[in-house]
């Protein structure tokens, strides 16, 4: 039997996708090209039930990309005249950073502690960007909402904010009013086979990719922004991804419902955790703790994963400095109440 896959990315698919796959080849979506009809109406009608979804503002663009790392390199090729600053406390955010630095911008990093707060008071003025990660995958941190809108309001005018969402975006209530850039890929939260990713961009973005005028680029922004408000794209997309993206959002409850449930999960493991004594959270603060990705430190990692697997359990791999400490576990709306229940019990009889 083959594990159910708590992975934190690529993760667990909708249960309903053998369905949507065989439908969307029914439908012929799959053999469109992306400039007829039925890939606008597609691209049309996937966006309006994101927005309705996951209440993405009306005047943000939305864009198909091919996963979060492209919208790294987008932002710092097409939107960055020369300095940004990128605030991380784990691999993905340096990685982040590390990209930005190679194709070279002006970058400023602020590493900080995974149990400290988000240094908002350590804003470089010269910075055009503010780059930061909503959830931090590798190490199961979270900068939730009253950390960002902190770092809103303390920017100066002319700053911008750039979030990567990846491993937050479809699981928890995100105020997209409060940054500029934000993209994700599907494969965590969204419950889609890796391959696709979201772009979701302010006015104040978008124009100020215009002042810039960057075009060299094959995935220069305003390329892939004048197609995006024509409801195409400018390569050839993965358009099964769209089509399973629009069959699972059609079938999902607003976001603030789908947050309720993954809190009471959340809640659920986290008693679970502290009940059993060789088991710990690598994040002590709940409030700095991913509500997604449960990272939780054993003193023999290796006997925990065997045993879950014997047991019909995927649980992830720690990663970075904390891969032989740790392990991680997906808590994505995709994961049925059935398998989420029988984690539980694994993890009680560890």
């Amino acid at each position: 039997m083959t594990p159910i896959s708590f992975y934190p990315g690529p993760s667990t698919v909708y249960a309903e996708t053998p369905r949507w796959v065989q439908e969307a080849y029914d439908c012929g979506i799959l053999a469109a090209n992306h400039r007829s009809n039925a890939f606008m109406d597609l691209s049309k009608d996937t966006k309006q039930v994101l927005r309705d979804r996951l209440l993405i503002p009306v005047d943000y663009e939305i864009l198909f990309i091919s996963s979060a790392t492209e919208g790294w390199e987008v932002l710092t090729q097409s939107l960055t005249r020369e300095v940004s600053q990128h605030f991380y406390n784990g691999a993905f955010g340096q990685k982040w950073a590390s990209v930005a630095e190679n194709l070279g911008a002006d970058i400023r990093k602020v590493p900080f502690e995974i149990g400290h707060s988000l240094p908002a008071h350590k804003i470089d003025p010269k910075a055009e960007w503010l780059c930061v990660t909503a959830c931090e995958t590798s190490n199961g941190t979270m900068i939730d909402e009253t950390l960002l809108a902190a770092l809103a309001q303390q920017r100066e005018d002319h700053q911008l904010i750039a979030v990567d969402a990846t491993s937050a975006l479809g699981g928890i209530f995100l105020d997209f009013q409060l940054a500029d850039y934000w993209f994700g890929s599907c494969q965590k939260c969204l419950g889609l086979p890796a391959g696709l990713g979201l772009l979701i961009v302010s006015p104040r973005a978008m124009a100020y990719a215009e002042s810039l005028g960057e075009r060299a680029h094959y995935n220069s922004f305003l390329t892939m922004l004048k197609h995006a408000r024509h409801e195409q794209t400018h390569y050839t997309p993965n358009v099964l991804n769209i089509y399973l993206l629009w069959s699972a959002q059609q079938a999902a409850a607003s976001i603030t419902l789908v947050e309720q449930k993954l809190r009471q999960r959340m809640t659920i493991l986290s008693s679970l955790i502290y009940n059993k004594e060789e088991l710990h959270w690598l994040v002590d603060d709940e409030f700095l703790r991913s509500q997604t990705v449960a990272t939780i430190k054993a003193p023999n990692v290796s006997k925990m994963k065997a045993y879950a697997c014997a047991n019909g359990i995927l649980v992830g791999n720690g990663y970075g400095e904390w891969k032989e400490s740790t392990f991680r576990i997906a808590n994505f709306p995709a994961i049925a109440d059935v398998q989420f229940d029988l984690l539980c019990e694994v993890i009680k009889g560890s």
